[in-house]
């Protein structure tokens, strides 16, 4: 599954401890700077973290089998503030709904 793959772990865990930062934040200048923070964190690893999109029509079962294409880094900080503003699955922060 590609969202068992270490990288894409390692992503959902930055996203994660930032979310509480991304929060507080106040304007959109500060929370884009924490979606950049974990996006650069991911490129300054040793081998460098990549942002990956599949490339079209080469849906595939597993990341090895597939065609994939680096993205630009416009599109992985939108990738982090999506992540960033969802709600914890099943966690505090999930909706409820009252009846």
């Amino acid at each position: 599954l590609i969202s068992a793959h270490s990288g894409n772990v390692r992503f959902r865990s930055l996203v994660s401890q930032k979310k509480e930062t991304y929060s507080r934040s106040i304007n959109n200048k500060s929370k884009r700077g924490v979606a950049l923070s974990i996006v650069e964190e991911i490129e300054s690893l040793n081998p460098p973290g990549r942002f990956l999109i599949e490339k079209s029509g080469t849906k595939l079962a597993s990341i090895e089998e597939g065609e994939w294409i680096h993205v630009e880094k416009e599109k992985a900080i939108e990738k982090a503030l999506h992540c960033l503003r969802e709600k914890d699955k099943g966690g505090n922060n999930s909706r409820q709904r009252k009846d």
